[in-house]
């Protein structure tokens, strides 16, 4: 997968909705694919002044659907099988 930014830095312009949420998914379906993996954990919720790859806006507002993110994340894991 090729993203226009796929370093995220903030001196670069951001990637597009449609590439984050590929790479995204992407990810999460790595770790939800793994048997043994039980939890995992997203840290960069928020924009903040160095870093532009959050969820959310420096001022909290969603980037992304909040809805596609929840749907992505509500994916049954391999453990639970």
């Amino acid at each position: 997968m090729k993203l226009s930014n796929s370093n995220f830095s903030p001196t670069l312009p951001r990637p597009v909705e449609e590439e984050f949420i590929e790479r995204y998914r992407g990810l999460t379906d790595t770790l939800l694919d793994h048997p043994k993996m039980f939890g995992f954990c997203y840290t960069q919720l928020y924009d903040v002044e160095q870093e532009v790859n959050g969820l959310y806006t420096y001022a909290r507002k969603a980037k992304f659907d909040p809805a596609v993110i929840r749907q992505i994340n509500l994916r049954k894991a391999a453990i639970e099988d």
